[in-house]
């Protein structure tokens, strides 16, 4: 469900939770999982590096959200009235970079020009940080070991720019909501799903399987559908924690978080030493298990549980070494 991809030997040994009857915990190994297990995973484990800061980070998630980074001249896209559009002026600003608004209806295109045959320090910024030139669908962060503050900024500003706040009432009355990021790249979609598991936020990967038009054409060129991959933030416990993290600065969002989490702040989690449900720990389902190749692999001994965290799951010693399955 959350996206992430292990590889390991066929014989490795996962803990699981029985899907009927006493729904007790018990061990399978990787042979004989199935879509729908289900497998423990803590939200206390995540680990993070020192490179970059909390503004550095939200500059960077808006520019990948709304942004424009394979021209010559970076721009932003936004309301100038309101924080997201304040907080570029400022950034340029402290960068020594000049700001030109071009109203376009209700929004304005931010440029960020620089004095001719000088670098451009917003450029910089984003080469940096390994995302200028990227395309919609190739959208990532480069592999560095980038701080929590950094992370939590560059949520922030995917959320105000390609994300949304959502309150919902059920039939029965009982109003709930969630925290939703829409993006078309793959990469971007995973690395947004684990840095909220690695903040202890749980979360949900979903991919629109929406019927699309594959095969239409403007003025002679072929329009590609690409179908958006959805993370969703929705139980209670989750968008309280994530309330707190997040730094939203487009009003109406972020007083929809703030009501949001009055209304399903009450709510404690689960608590069941059967159902292992703890404030740290939460479950993901496998989606899917295959064989790929055949290669050398270790086995991993730790006493006295069997149990350790690999790539954020719970995992137990293999028994023997064997070919290895993603």
């Amino acid at each position: 469900m959350s996206g992430r991809v292990i590889e390991a030997s066929l014989d490795q040994r996962w803990i699981t939770q029985r899907r009927t009857g006493r729904q007790a915990w018990e061990w399978k190994r990787t042979s004989v999982l199935i879509p729908g297990d289900r497998i423990p995973f803590p939200l206390t484990a995540g680990r993070f590096g020192s490179e970059g800061e909390a503004r550095d980070g939200y500059f960077v998630g808006a520019m990948l959200g709304d942004g424009g980074m394979t021209s010559c001249t970076p721009e932003f896209h936004g309301d100038p009235l309101d924080g997201a559009v304040q907080f570029m002026r400022v950034f340029a600003a402290e960068h020594g970079c000049g700001v030109r608004e071009i109203p376009q209806g209700s929004i304005v295109r931010v440029r960020f020009p620089f004095r001719a045959g000088h670098r451009n320090p917003i450029t910089d910024c984003l080469r940096r940080f390994g995302v200028w030139g990227q395309r919609c669908d190739e959208k990532q962060l480069p592999d560095l070991r980038l701080s929590r503050e950094f992370w939590i900024g560059c949520l922030s500003g995917l959320i105000d720019t390609d994300g949304c706040v959502r309150e919902r009432v059920n039939p029965r009355g009982t109003a709930h909501g969630s925290v939703e990021f829409a993006t078309v790249s793959p990469v971007l979609a995973v690395q947004v799903s684990d840095t909220l598991l690695r903040l202890g936020v749980a979360n949900r990967v979903r991919v629109d399987e929406r019927k699309r038009n594959d095969g239409h054409s403007v003025n002679g060129y072929v329009i590609a559908s690409r179908r958006p991959i959805n993370i969703k933030v929705s139980r209670a416990t989750a968008l309280v924690r994530l309330a707190g993290i997040l730094d939203l600065r487009i009003g109406y969002k972020a007083l929809k978080l703030k009501r949001l989490v009055r209304t399903v702040g009450h709510v404690a989690p689960a608590k069941s030493e059967m159902h292992g449900y703890d404030e740290s720990v939460a479950l993901d389902r496998v989606k899917g298990v295959s064989t790929s190749a055949v290669r050398r692999v270790f086995g991993v001994t730790v006493n006295p549980s069997g149990l350790f965290v690999v790539n954020g799951l719970v995992v137990g010693a293999m028994l023997k070494s064997g070919p290895v399955a993603p």
